[in-house]
């Protein structure tokens, strides 16, 4: 295998002295790191088969190169098991794809945050969990592979919060925002299988989320469903309406989709109707300047403005608790599309 290209650095004390010094050096999230020490990387890499010089992918703002020992560097550092380095690697991919618009992301006042969707088999293989709590904290592979993209965004695209990512509050999501879909737990094809990735391929998807909305959609009747989802989606503030772009996601639970499904409902047509119910009269919106201009400016008031540009635009993602209760809606940065990657990896078999 090649060398390490990489600088070195000897701390002396206890991992706590470790730490402090990365902190001080900006290498950080603000919370405690895994010191990458060069049997650590090494075995990062030889999990996906790959040379330290290998070039991923070129991260904005700086165009800084993530080289495959790089990106293994904030794998360590952010706490994950080598066996997770290909779907890191996968998601690196996908952000750095042009339609995300990565820059975008790193440098706005938005609190957008790259929000990953992980389909397939390593899902299972990796226990990344799609079931209940799948947003939240406890689980190692949905925390640090998330973070893990994070770290590579800091240290390697050169975007230190508050210098170069101006985001005005930010949000939680930005330390790590990744789950994987309960493929088994739903009635429809799931998300990579809409893409046209096979069931035996596994995916990352990454999607330009703004942050989370909760919708207490507790209804026996999907029309009820579909109205009260809609109405938390109809925020004209969010940045959706500026352009009428982007792929705003929702979550729906198992319990959720099989109440759709038993009633007919494919997901085309809960796309359909969330997309219809999300339109908004011009004559709701401030006719004053705005710092930016959005595309319904000089709308008559009779117009409809578009949360995005059409019901397939919108994402539905099957996961969480079985409970048909809580829906999660995240809404989109609005200048992005969302974007895969196939994980590659002998994990995946």
């Amino acid at each position: 295998m090649s060398a390490l290209a990489s600088s070195r650095f000897s701390v002396a004390g206890d991992f706590g002295a470790v730490f402090s010094d990365m902190y001080e050096r900006g290498f950080t999230d603000g919370l405690p790191v895994i010191p990458p020490t060069e049997p650590a990387v090494r075995a990062m890499l030889a999990a996906a088969q790959l040379q330290a010089q290998d070039l991923i992918a070129m991260v904005p703002p700086e165009g800084g190169p993530a080289t495959a020992e790089k990106v293994a560097i904030n794998a360590v550092m952010a706490g994950c098991l080598p066996e997770y380095f290909p779907v890191v690697v996968a998601a690196m991919r996908a952000i750095t794809q042009a339609k995300f618009n990565l820059l975008g992301v790193q440098t706005t006042t938005n609190p957008v945050s790259p929000v990953l969707v992980v389909n397939g088999p390593i899902r299972k293989a990796l226990e990344i969990n799609s079931g209940r709590g799948c947003l939240g904290p406890g689980w190692r592979a949905n925390a640090t592979i998330g973070r893990a993209v994070r770290l590579c965004l800091l240290n390697i695209g050169g975007c230190p919060p508050g210098d170069v990512d101006k985001a005005i509050h930010g949000m939680p999501g930005k330390l790590s925002f990744c789950f994987a879909e309960a493929e088994e737990h739903s009635p429809w094809e799931p998300f990579h299988r809409d893409n046209g990735y096979t069931r035996g391929q596994s995916t990352v998807t990454a999607i330009a989320g703004q942050g989370t909305q909760n919708i207490y959609a507790a209804c026996h009747d999907p029309q009820d469903v579909v109205t009260m989802v809609a109405d938390g989606m109809a925020c004209f503030g969010n940045n959706g309406y500026l352009r009428a772009l982007g792929n705003p996601l929702v979550i729906f639970s198992p319990g959720h989709a099989k109440l759709f499904a038993d009633a007919g409902w494919s997901k085309q047509r809960v796309k359909h109707e969330l997309f219809e119910r999300t339109k908004i009269p011009r004559s709701r919106m401030p006719r004053a300047a705005q710092l930016s201009k959005p595309i319904y400016t000089d709308y008559p008031d009779d117009a409809l403005c578009l949360l995005c540009q059409n019901a397939e635009s919108i994402i539905i993602i099957v996961a969480g608790g079985p409970e048909a209760y809580h829906v999660t809606y995240v809404p989109n940065f609005g200048t992005s599309v969302y974007s895969m990657a196939e994980i590659e990896s002998v994990s995946n078999e």
